[in-house]
């Protein structure tokens, strides 16, 4: 793959999909001391830049090969990127998922007309399942990321990002299997060689960052808030451009990704998956780095399931004592939990939770312990209701 492949690939697809805004963030360029900006990915059609790859590779098949369709294993972003453009184009798409992806993606996936076939409960089976059933039914196989075609394609978000950022110094990418930077990398590097590229992975999920830095990581559990990124394998294809024109590689924790998605829905009002809040992680996770550098941050998708996204607005507020647990020991007598919240409603503290135990964690038989839930403004009003409830005579203690 080379520039010219991408600049190809960005006069093929133009007009088909989103040319996505790119953003200065006052407030997190405040926060952070960096000079931020944000490529709106997230805003495609189908919520992920994953629409670049896929167009760009329905739109070099030939009519024999359009007229028999193709097939992907994904469940996500590539799934729906392939279906949508797929049924806009009139090519069959088949789309291999494995057995536990979760309903919601799969119907959003069958609402392109896809046909959607669940096999498998681990990526090699899925794949091999893939590309035995492409051979079988004569399909072209599109690859989520380690095609030069779909890295061409994401390719296209860099030629945009150096035209929309004047002095652009350093961009921030998240990585998985690596389609997204290597397309990236390859168009920077040709035109603007100065610029730093950096990837980001998971802790959980280090497998590029491990072969880039020639170490062991001790990895995690199975799981992340980022399954956009979880991949294990690296590309065949991606893995050589990303040693040779990738800067540096950093890892990013789970809570740093929480946080990232948290901010960019409070502050920017934008919702963003955990993949596509890796790179404003990295940034928080290293603020003197990035410090007074113009950055690019690729927001790279949005498609965040509802119930995670509560989860993660939850467990915000909790980081940012906007909601706190209080433990308070109160006599064991009527009125006694009357008075409690009496105390709290005047120290305007809202109660969203409350537990009263007679058994557990008392001092007393004739005592009972209270735990609640408060809404609170912040770590100064704890204090504030710690030090009011104290002089009331009451044992009050707070946990996150």
């Amino acid at each position: 793959m080379q520039l010219a492949d991408i600049q190809e690939a960005r006069r093929r697809i133009a007009g088909q999909l989103a040319f996505t805004p790119c953003a200065r963030s006052a407030t997190l360029s405040a926060m952070t001391g960096a000079d931020l900006y944000l490529k709106f990915e997230n805003l495609q059609f189908t919520a992920s830049f994953k629409e670049r790859g896929a167009l760009n590779c329905l739109l070099q098949l030939t009519e024999a090969e359009a007229a028999k369709g193709v097939i992907a294993m994904s469940a996500g972003n590539h799934a729906q990127a392939l279906a949508y453009h797929g049924q806009r184009l009139s090519i069959p798409t088949t789309i291999v998922m494995p057995r536990y992806t979760p309903n919601a993606k799969v119907a959003q996936t069958r609402v392109f007309n896809a046909e959607v076939i669940l096999h498998g409960s681990q990526f090699d089976e899925t794949l091999a399942f893939t590309k035995s059933l492409a051979a079988e039914r004569e399909l072209v196989l599109v690859h989520p990321y380690d095609d030069p075609r779909v890295m061409a394609g994401q390719g296209t978000v860099a030629l945009e990002m150096i035209e929309q950022i004047p002095d652009l110094e350093v961009v921030l990418v998240s990585v998985g299997g690596g389609g997204l930077i290597s397309g990236m990398a390859t168009a920077i590097k040709s035109l603007a060689p100065s610029v730093e590229v950096i990837g980001v992975q998971m802790r959980r999920f280090p497998a590029v960052f491990e072969v880039f830095h020639g170490v062991n990581s001790a990895g995690g559990p199975p799981s992340t808030v980022a399954e956009g990124i979880a991949v294990a394998t690296p590309g065949a294809h991606t893995l050589p451009i990303i040693r040779r024109l990738v800067d540096d590689m950093l890892l990013v924790d789970e809570e740093q990704v929480e946080q990232g998605i948290f901010n960019l829905l409070e502050i920017e009002k934008t919702l963003v998956e955990g993949a596509g809040a890796a790179s404003l992680a990295a940034v928080f996770a290293d603020e003197a780095r990035f410090r007074n550098r113009r950055t690019g941050l690729v927001l790279c998708g949005g498609n965040l399931d509802m119930m995670i996204l509560s989860s993660v607005l939850q467990r915000g507020l909790v980081r940012s004592h906007r909601l706190v647990r209080l433990q308070v020991e109160i006599p064991d007598v009527p009125g006694a939990l009357a008075q409690l919240t009496a105390v709290l409603a005047d120290l305007e503290s809202n109660i969203v939770d409350i537990q009263h135990q007679r058994t557990f964690g008392v001092s007393s038989v004739r005592a009972s312990r209270v735990a609640l839930v408060l809404q609170m403004r912040g770590e100064e009003q704890i204090d504030q209701v710690v030090d009011a409830l104290a002089e009331r005579g009451y044992e009050a203690s707070f946990s996150g």
